[in-house]
């Protein structure tokens, strides 16, 4: 009973000196009494050390150890039943549950920030998307949701930011030629370069040389014939 009640009292006096420096803002010092906390938290309400810490971190600009802080905090608190008249999967705002979760999700928000700011679009978009995931059953409060839009905004822009233009595709016919015909019909006959016409000044002298050949053929096979029968001719001589 000595060594519980030591530890109780000394989280009650831990819890307010944190809470004294927290009001103070004294945040680094207050999550360093709320830290101390951690390790004498008992079995009652164990959420709520780190709970505090994670709080203060925030606080104090110290986004991911918040984070780190509120997720054990959001392991350990207990459930919250559904909301009686909410809308399905919706918890009560103020439920101890729905606390963890506020913070929780305001902390992966900052986390969001820091990321845009050092020009990391992709990442800043997981966190805003996991900010709205750990708030998502505590938005029938009015201010959990502005907070829930909010970080829905800032993650359509970071993930238009860190959009790439859309690839051209890799069989576009305008982009690279192709061996294969073509199916469409030009509608234009195609010149055979072995059937075009020859020009007409270099045909005609051929043919008059083809031509004088055949009279002189003619010629030679009518002489024959003549010598053959012995005749002669008009003169009166012998060929």
């Amino acid at each position: 009973f000595l060594v519980t009640g030591s530890l109780l009292l000394g989280t009650v006096f831990g819890n307010h000196l944190g809470g004294r420096d927290y009001e103070a803002l004294r945040y680094e010092q207050a999550a360093t009494q709320y830290r101390a906390q951690q390790r004498w938290t008992g079995f009652v309400e164990q959420w709520k050390a780190w709970f505090n810490s994670g709080t203060a971190e925030y606080s104090a600009g110290q986004h991911f150890a918040a984070v780190e802080d509120l997720r054990v905090a959001l392991d350990r608190v207990p459930e919250a039943g559904p909301l009686p008249g909410g809308p399905a999967g919706s918890k009560a705002p103020g439920s101890p549950e729905c606390r963890v979760r506020t913070n929780l999700s305001l902390g992966l928000e900052a986390m969001g920030d820091d990321a845009a700011a050092t020009d990391d679009p992709g990442m800043a978009a997981v966190y805003y998307a996991e900010a709205q995931e750990a708030i998502a059953p505590c938005t029938t409060d009015p201010q959990n949701e502005e907070s829930s839009q909010r970080q829905k905004d800032k993650e359509d822009q970071a993930r238009q930011n860190d959009g790439a233009p859309p690839e051209e595709p890799e069989d576009d016919p305008t982009d690279e030629p192709t061996d294969e015909p073509t199916d469409e019909p030009t509608g234009e006959p195609t010149a055979d370069p072995t059937t075009e016409p020859e020009d007409e000044a270099t045909q005609d002298p051929q043919r008059e040389e083809l031509e004088e050949r055949q009279r002189e053929a003619e010629r030679d096979r009518q002489e024959r014939e003549e010598r053959g029968r012995g005749g002669t001719g008009g003169s009166g001589q012998n060929w």
